[in-house]
């Protein structure tokens, strides 16, 4: 059975982006204080600081960040990314041209960090014959065939 969230974001229509909390708690407070939400007077709702300033991408960073304090947040969809999700800005690229550059970008990343298979093997090499000259005399009989030709 899912845990019930500790925090649930949405939409108010007098207050506008609020987060209410399941309990009271100093930590749960606190974090939502440092991602740009302020309690509401005489209510148990927290809303979201300056709500005419990007309240959408504000919201949404405030859910990743909750949710990477280990807090865990039910949210709106729009305020609901899925982690490495980005909504593109106004005179970006399509969000598809970004999705393929991102994939290529973490192929690319994949394999150079990849380890060649050459370099897999934990075998230590072992010292071969000793060579004492690269240039041996032939046989004295291969010598004399080859003075023959």
């Amino acid at each position: 059975m899912p845990e019930a969230p500790h925090i649930t974001i949405g939409r108010h229509p007098k207050d506008g982006v609020v987060a209410a909390l399941s309990h009271d708690h100093h930590v749960t407070d606190h974090l939502l204080r440092r991602v740009g939400f302020e309690p509401v007077p005489d209510s148990r709702l927290y809303a979201l600081t300056e709500p005419h300033h990007d309240p959408v991408r504000r919201t949404q960073l405030a859910v990743q960040s909750l949710r990477a304090a280990h807090q865990n947040v039910s949210a709106d969809a729009a305020y609901d990314l899925q982690p490495g999700e980005r909504h593109p800005l106004p005179g970006s690229p399509p969000l598809e041209t970004t999705l393929v550059a991102t994939a290529a970008q973490q192929r690319r990343s994949q394999a150079a960090s990849a380890v060649s298979p050459a370099r897999t093997a934990t075998a230590v090499p072992q010292p071969g014959p000793r060579v004492e000259s690269a240039h041996r005399p032939a046989p004295a009989a291969a010598r004399q065939l080859a003075h023959h030709r």
